[in-house]
């Protein structure tokens, strides 16, 4: 199915009007907080629920290889995951100034 604006508006406000508020996709968003809570794209939360990855903090320590590894993932899913996650880089690490330790460090 594809999915339009309006059907989109409409499944929101029907999410809230049963308390299942999806949070925007910030880089605030706190490493702890469920994917299945995250306004991305279901495509984006089946593929990484598929994997095992629950928590945007497990999206944001995975490489880029690794997501990229995924059936269904591609290039344009993983731009969009680090960039509406605050993750620019290209190895899957937060940039050292959001005071963040890298990994492997």
């Amino acid at each position: 199915m594809h999915w339009n604006k309006q059907s989109l508006a409409t499944l929101k406000a029907y999410h809230v009007t049963k308390g299942l508020v999806m949070l925007d996709p910030i880089p605030e968003l706190p490493d702890n907080t469920p994917i299945s809570e995250v306004d991305l794209p279901a495509r984006i939360r089946n593929v990484l629920a598929d994997a095992g990855l629950k928590t945007v903090g497990e999206v944001r320590e995975s490489s880029d290889d690794m997501l990229l590894s995924l059936q269904d993932l591609g290039k344009g899913s993983v731009a969009l995951l680090r960039e509406r996650l605050g993750l620019p880089s290209k190895d899957g690490v937060r940039p050292v100034g959001l005071g963040l330790k890298a990994k492997g460090k």
